[in-house]
């Protein structure tokens, strides 16, 4: 039995989030998985991948439920597990009796029931599974004795010879695996949830328990970093960090400190303040657990992919980074943190990649010029860096992307799939960027579907779970989106903040133009006020249909300064129907930030594009050149009606 062999996971896509936890159960516990909404690499067949790898598959785990027993596809993998004679271990996520195909295909099977207790179960399908593999490690598959001395008499002169050449070669080989870069392979970690303190008694009596619980369904799916309940800490082998905090009432606020320590040294890595509405106690212990958990999440993760216990500095220096770049963006102080731990622990790969990750942000924040340009070239260096430590680095890989011409769509594509096949982070991170990339090429479905990925794997994304919702709304597909966007605002410690601002900035989509003059309305909205009031009497007029109205909106949208013709702005203008205007704006804004092109694939857009001028602008932005070369090109090709430039590519 080959150890590098995977099992095989089965599942119904409705299971696709069980069926992962599932799959990174296991490989924390040492066994190798495959799994299609992970392990298809993009452009991949996916029929042919599932038939290749289940062919050569230690086991098939079959995830089976009530969708699975009504899938015509896990029917056609069971049939195939038969064929090749991979061993078939099913998990049941709920008490369902197999229909009848399932019922003779599964009649020899022994079941292994999850809703009878999810770790129990886990630890006895890897136990299964290892009994699987020992079965089969004892079973021969040597030739019988006389053939192996019949060859070895006809080829022991030749083997003499050849000794001392693989001698040779082998050393060669040690030599160079030796000396090699190689793939680093995270580690898992658990955080223990020490105790969170209520130091306001007129806060629930429950609060505490109940944050504790809601950090610990955080991490219920984390592949790498969990959490555990102990009363102490593990064994000194192993790293030990603790999370804990205190809750208590400030004015009109509930503010939320957390603590992270590491229990050895007992040094206080990193503290968190978090404010929340008084008037929305219940939402407190969720907003803790997102904010926090995504916190650790990615300072952990980046702690796992270090070949030794990470120093206290270092890690305490990366989550800072973690924190200004889930939490609080702030380029500046994220650039700065990421610095200081490639200071404290220059051998750690995943800071530099924070490096290369924060100057990318910062560059979409300065003018071009020579700091942009020296941004540019420190984040390079840093990814370089960082892949030359640990070549799997996919954050490194996807870091790439910001860094590179914003026109060579095509080698940001190529690095954006080395980084999905190089190593899955935790986070769907470089889902979430190749979703933004298919956006910028105007392939909104492709994006959907990316960004289908990266919530799936992480659902407390804000960013994630909106690049999903707004695919979904450049596709018509108005009610999937709303899901979205509801998780989105969710997942805001300010809900009606962030409800206003999808209001704002997808009234041109929805067609909302009320709900988007409310949304203006909101002070907390950090609009300036020149730009406030255009787009307040843009929306009022486009709400009335008045033609004189519309064209005197349009004239002061166009005579805002530069710095706030946004994409509101943008496509604010050509729903007023000055798609010539609207075009002008967008070029004046070419490069000033990362997903400026997408925009142009909204619906609000749809005029721009048949502007005469069109063509010469995708040609300048590498569009064109993307297209042809891929043999590719942008959803709104395949409408009724396409735009003229769609016969040019």
């Amino acid at each position: 039995m080959k150890v590098g062999r995977p099992v095989f996971v089965s599942y119904a896509t409705a299971d696709r989030k069980q069926a992962l936890s599932v799959c990174k159960a296991l490989e924390r516990r040492g066994t190798k998985c495959w799994i299609s909404t992970r392990d298809v690499a993009p452009g991949e067949n996916y029929q042919e991948s599932i038939v290749r790898t289940l062919r050569s598959a230690r086991a098939m785990v079959l995830v089976f439920s009530e969708a699975a027993n009504n899938s015509d596809e896990i029917k056609k993998e069971l049939s195939l597990a038969s064929r090749y004679r991979v061993p078939v271990v099913a998990l049941r996520l709920a008490d369902v009796e197999p229909s009848d195909a399932f019922a003779y295909e599964l009649s020899t099977r022994q079941w292994i029931d999850a809703f009878d207790g999810w770790d129990r179960s886990i630890e006895l399908l890897a136990q299964r599974i290892g009994d699987l593999q020992a079965a089969e490690g004892g079973t021969s598959h040597s030739p019988p004795a006389a053939v192996r001395r019949r060859a070895f008499s006809m080829y022991r002169r030749e083997a003499i010879a050849l000794t001392a050449g693989l001698m040779l070669l082998l050393l060669m080989t040690g030599a160079w695996l030796f000396l090699r870069p190689s793939a680093v392979a995270a580690q898992s970690i658990n955080v223990r949830l020490a105790a969170f303190q209520r130091l306001s008694q007129d806060l629930p009596a429950t609060m505490p328990e109940t944050v504790r619980a809601e950090i610990a369904a955080a991490f219920n799916e984390a592949g790498v970093v969990g959490v555990s309940t102990a009363s102490a800490p593990p064994s000194r082998s192993a790293p030990a960090y603790a999370l804990a905090g205190t809750i208590r009432r400030d004015g009109d606020r509930i503010r939320a400190i957390t603590r992270l320590s590491n229990e050895r040294s007992g040094v206080t890595l990193w503290s968190g303040s978090f404010a929340f509405a008084a008037d929305q106690p219940s939402r407190v212990p969720r907003q803790i657990a997102v904010h926090a958990g995504n916190v650790l999440r990615c300072g952990l993760y980046g702690a796992s992919t270090y070949p030794k216990l990470m120093p206290d500095p270092a890690l305490s220096e990366y989550l800072k980074f973690c924190y200004y770049y889930w939490v609080e963006p702030q380029s500046g102080k994220m650039l700065h943190s990421a610095r200081k731990a490639v200071a404290a622990a220059p051998g750690f790969s995943a800071g530099w990649s924070a490096v290369a990750i924060a100057a990318g942000v910062a560059i979409d924040e300065e003018n071009p010029g020579p700091r942009r340009e020296r941004l540019r070239r420190e984040g390079r260096e840093a990814a370089t860096k960082a892949l030359t430590l640990d070549p799997s680095n996919s954050e490194a890989l996807a870091a790439q992307t910001r860094l590179m011409s914003s026109a060579d769509f095509i080698g940001q594509e190529a690095l954006l799939k080395r980084a999905i096949t190089a190593r899955p982070l935790d986070c769907g991170c470089e889902h979430w960027q190749y979703s933004v990339m298919l956006q910028n090429v105007g392939r909104y479905a492709d994006a959907a579907a990316e960004a289908a990925q990266a919530v799936d794997m992480l659902a407390f994304d804000r960013e994630s779970q909106f690049s999903l919702a707004r695919s979904l709304n450049v596709l018509g597909k108005r009610e999937e989106a709303k899901q979205h966007f509801d998780s989105m605002i969710d997942l805001d410690p300010d809900p009606a903040l962030a409800r206003d601002f999808i209001a704002v900035t997808e009234a041109t989509e929805a067609g909302d133009y009320a709900a988007g003059i409310r949304g203006l309305g909101n002070s907390k909205l950090q609009i300036p006020a020149a730009q406030r009031a255009a787009l307040m009497t843009a929306f009022r007029a486009i709400d009335s249909g008045n033609a004189t109205m519309k064209s005197e909106a349009a004239r002061a949208l166009v005579a805002l300064p530069d710095d706030q013709q946004d994409y509101v702005v943008v496509r604010t203008l050509a729903a007023l129907g000055a798609s010539r205007g609207a075009l002008q704006l967008f070029v004046k804004g070419i490069n000033s930030r990362y997903d400026w092109p997408s925009l142009l694939w909204h619906p609000s857009m749809r005029a721009v594009l048949n502007e005469p001028a069109f063509p010469a602008v995708a040609e300048r932005l590498g569009l064109m050149n993307y297209w042809r070369t891929t043999r590719t090109k942008p959803d709104v090709c395949a409408t009724k009606g396409p735009p003229p430039f769609c016969r040019m590519i």
